[in-house]
């Protein structure tokens, strides 16, 4: 097997369904497979912890519990594929790269711009900027809330998430790492609601509120979780 990482044979089976699903024409599904195990090597690289295929597959598990709310599921997914398909932590930008990774992956399996635009727009929202001004809607909303659905898991979970930011992370210095880290946790937990849809809202905001205090109270005391 040409690539490693939790989860890689499913992940590659979801991809080639999702290409069927999108109709591609015979000549392109051979393209379709060396992107997919071309992302699924990337997913795996170097220095991530968190922001790896264990992540990319807890998004498309939830994406597989909501699909049938979403008006373009596929675009969705798409997004979801490629939202950290680019994760340098020393680099800004990174959802941007991964947005044009996508458009060309896009542009060479047929895809019309509407498609290109609409993820495009998904995977540039994960910068989760600006949102309680410009809320995020529709399709949007429901890929930002499965992003932060690590927020709203059990505490050990939660727990190993925050680990594994630390130790991607880790050659940034203690003290700028507790102002960085607080500052995202903060602006996070002071979103009301902190999910944008009421299913994600029902299920988690409650666990992922505390979750985020008991983060901010540990790094208050020096420690991670």
């Amino acid at each position: 097997m040409l690539f490693a990482g939790p989860h890689a044979v499913e992940l590659l089976e979801h991809w080639t369904a999702l290409g069927t699903e999108l109709a591609l024409p015979a000549g392109h599904l051979h393209a379709w497979a060396t992107e997919g195990r071309r992302l699924i090597r990337s997913w795996s690289r170097w220095p991530r912890r968190y922001h790896d295929t264990n992540h990319l597959h807890a998004c498309l598990r939830h994406f597989e519990q909501v699909r049938g709310q979403l008006r373009h599921p596929q675009a969705v997914a798409l997004a979801l594929w490629f939202h950290d398909a680019v994760y340098w932590p020393w680099r800004a930008g990174n959802e941007e790269r991964s947005a044009q990774w996508a458009v060309r992956c896009m542009q060479s399996a047929g895809l019309d711009a509407a498609w290109r635009d609409e993820v495009r727009e998904h995977i540039l929202a994960t910068r989760h900027q600006a949102l309680a001004a410009s809320p995020a809607q529709g399709d949007t909303a429901w890929v930002l809330d499965i992003d932060l659905a690590i927020l709203g898991q059990p505490e050990a979970v939660y727990q190993q998430f925050e680990r594994h930011v630390r130790s991607e992370y880790r050659w940034v210095r203690w003290p700028r790492y507790v102002l960085g880290r607080t500052a995202v946790l903060a602006a996070f937990l002071q979103r009301e609601p902190l999910y944008l849809t009421p299913w994600f809202r029902e299920r988690f905001e409650k666990r992922a509120k505390d979750n985020l205090r008991h983060a901010l109270d540990a790094l208050a005391q020096g420690r991670v979780l």
